[in-house]
C-alpha cells in the first residue's frame, strides 16, 4: 500500500467518524445564506473537507498540506460542545503600502448563541493567487482543500472563538500590488480588520459578544506578521487593545539575516517564487532597487512581474516557479537566485548602507523596534508570545525563529512559563515521511503547518 493511499485512508477514515460525532452534538448538519452571512455547522464543514481530499486533483500548489493530520489533530479536539458558524466577508478600509486609503477585505467567522468569546485574529500564510484568500472561500464552499487555514480558523471558531482573517492588501477584493513581508504595512491592515470584526460583533444582530480577550496566531508569513501586528497592538495602540497572548508560527522572522541568506544560498528550492513574490511587494512599497529592472535578469525582468497580479491560474505559486525555469515533471529544482542579475546580487550580498536592499529586509525584521530613531533595536515583549519552528524547515529555516528570539532573550524578553510576558521558542523535531526529496510539493514546512497549528492553539487555549 502506498504512502498516499495509507493517508487518504486515514484522512477518510477519522474525518467520517468525526463527522458523524459533529452530527449527533449539533442536532444535524447543513448549510444556509441569510444577508450575505453563510451559516454552517461543522458537520457539514467535514463532511465538505472528507470529499475533498479523496478528490486527486487537489491543487499542486496546496498539495504539500498534510490532511491526515487535520483530520487526527484538529478532529480529535471537536468532541466536546460546537457551535454552528457564522462566515461573512468583511469590507473595511486601510492604509496601503502607498500610504493611501484603500479599500481591503477579510473573513469573519463566529459561533452562534455563545456569549463572551475571545477574539482570535488568523494571519494566513504566503499565498500570490488571489482567489485563494480566506474571504474568497464564500464563493468556493465546494472547495475547502484549497483554504487549509481557514477550515483551521473555523474549527477554531466553532470551539467559542470569534476568528478574523484579513486577506491583506492585494488579496481578497483589493487588486493592489501585495505588500508581501512588509511588516508594519501587513500589521497596521490587520488592525484595522480587528476594529472592523469588533464592530461587526458588537452590533446587536451579532450572534455573539467579545469579552475582551484577544489572541493572534499564524504560520509561515502569518507568522511574521503575527508577530510584527503583535508589535504594533503593544507598541502604539495598548490604550485600544490589550494581546492576551499570540502564537508565531515558523515566521521568516530575520529577513536581514537568515532569508537574506537563503536568497544568496547557492541550494536549489522546492518553492524559489517567494524571491520575486519578495521584490515585488518591496518595489511597491520602497521602489528602487527592487524594481524589475534593477534586480530581475532578462527574460525575467519582463515575464515575471505579470505573474503577481494574483488574478489567474497562472499566478499561483507552482506556475510563478515553473515560470522562473522550475519543472515539477520531470523535477528539476532551481535556485530562487538564478533569476536575479549579478549586480543585485553583489550588492544585497556586500551592501549595507542605508537605503540598500539589505537596509529595507532589516528594517522589516519582526523582533526589532520600526522606530528609526532606534536604529534596529530589539523591541521587549510585554506579552506572553510562543514561537514554533521544525528545526527541518527548508522554505523557511529554523534559524529566523531563533535569531529572533536570541534577540529578544537579550533584552529581557525570555518567557520563563506560566501566562508571564515575553517569548519563548519550542524547536519542533517531529518527523514527516510524506516528505521526499523528488516531490516539489512536500516540503518540511507544509507539512508541518497543522501539527504546528496544533500545539499554537492548544497554548492559546491555556490563557481562555
Amino acid at each position: 500500500m502506498s504512502n498516499i493511499y495509507r493517508i487518504l485512508k486515514k484522512t477518510l477514515c477519522v474525518t467520517a467518524l468525526l463527522a458523524t460525532i459533529l452530527t449527533a452534538g449539533c442536532g444535524g448538519s447543513g448549510t444556509s445564506t441569510t444577508s450575505g452571512t453563510v451559516s454552517v455547522t461543522p458537520a457539514a464543514l467535514l463532511a465538505s473537507v472528507t470529499s475533498a481530499v479523496s478528490n486527486p486533483n487537489i491543487a499542486r500548489s496546496l498539495g504539500g498540506w498534510d490532511w491526515a493530520n487535520f483530520a487526527s489533530n484538529f478532529g480529535s479536539m471537536l468532541t466536546g460542545i460546537t457551535y454552528t458558524l457564522d462566515m461573512q466577508k468583511i469590507t473595511y478600509q486601510s492604509l496601503g503600502a502607498d500610504g493611501l486609503k484603500h479599500n481591503m477585505t477579510g473573513l469573519l467567522i463566529l459561533p452562534r448563541a455563545v456569549s463572551g468569546v475571545p477574539i482570535l485574529m488568523y494571519q494566513h500564510g504566503t499565498e500570490p493567487y488571489r482567489p485563494y484568500s480566506p474571504s474568497q472561500y464564500l464563493l468556493h464552499m465546494g472547495s475547502p482543500a484549497d483554504y487549509p487555514e481557514v477550515m483551521v480558523a473555523a474549527i477554531i471558531a466553532a470551539n467559542g472563538y470569534a476568528v478574523a482573517m484579513a486577506d491583506y492588501e492585494g488579496m481578497g477584493d483589493n487588486t493592489d500590488p501585495q505588500p508581501y513581508v512588509n511588516g508594519a504595512v501587513l500589521a497596521r491592515q490587520v488592525i484595522d480588520m480587528l476594529r472592523a470584526s469588533r464592530d461587526k460583533i458588537a452590533e446587536a444582530s451579532s450572534p455573539c459578544s467579545w469579552n475582551n480577550q484577544l489572541f493572534l496566531m499564524g504560520y509561515s508569513e502569518g507568522g511574521y506578521v503575527t508577530m510584527t501586528t503583535t508589535r504594533e497592538l503593544q507598541l502604539n495602540h495598548a490604550a485600544e487593545f490589550t494581546v492576551t497572548a499570540a502564537a508565531s508560527l515558523s515566521g521568516p522572522h530575520d529577513l536581514s539575516g537568515t532569508m537574506r541568506a537563503l536568497m544568496l544560498s547557492d541550494n536549489t528550492s522546492k518553492a524559489p517564487y517567494f524571491l520575486p513574490f519578495l521584490l515585488t511587494g518591496y518595489n511597491y512599497s520602497y521602489g528602487g532597487i527592487f524594481s524589475a529592472a534593477s534586480a530581475l535578469a532578462p527574460p525575467f525582468n519582463s515575464t515575471l512581474p505579470p505573474l503577481f497580479t494574483g488574478s489567474t491560474t497562472n499566478t499561483t505559486s507552482d506556475k510563478i516557479s515553473e515560470a522562473m525555469g522550475m519543472s515539477f515533471s520531470p523535477v528539476t529544482l532551481i535556485m530562487p537566485k538564478s533569476v536575479l542579475t549579478t549586480t543585485f546580487i553583489s550588492k544585497l550580498a556586500t551592501d549595507t548602507t542605508t537605503g540598500s536592499a539589505y537596509s529595507f529586509l532589516r528594517q522589516n525584521d519582526s523582533f526589532r523596534d520600526p522606530d528609526p530613531q532606534k536604529d534596529g533595536a530589539t523591541w521587549l515583549p510585554m506579552v506572553p508570545v510562543l514561537m514554533v519552528h521544525h528545526q527541518s524547515d527548508e522554505l523557511v529555516p529554523y534559524g529566523n525563529s531563533q535569531i529572533a528570539f536570541n534577540a529578544f532573550s537579550s533584552v529581557g524578553g525570555k518567557r520563563h512559563g506560566g501566562t508571564g510576558p515575553g517569548a519563548e521558542l519550542v524547536k519542533e523535531t517531529f518527523p514527516l515521511d510524506f516528505v521526499t526529496s523528488l516531490d516539489p510539493t512536500k516540503t518540511y514546512h507544509l507539512g508541518a503547518a497543522f501539527p504546528e497549528l496544533i500545539r499554537g492553539w492548544n497554548w492559546l487555549k491555556g490563557f481562555k
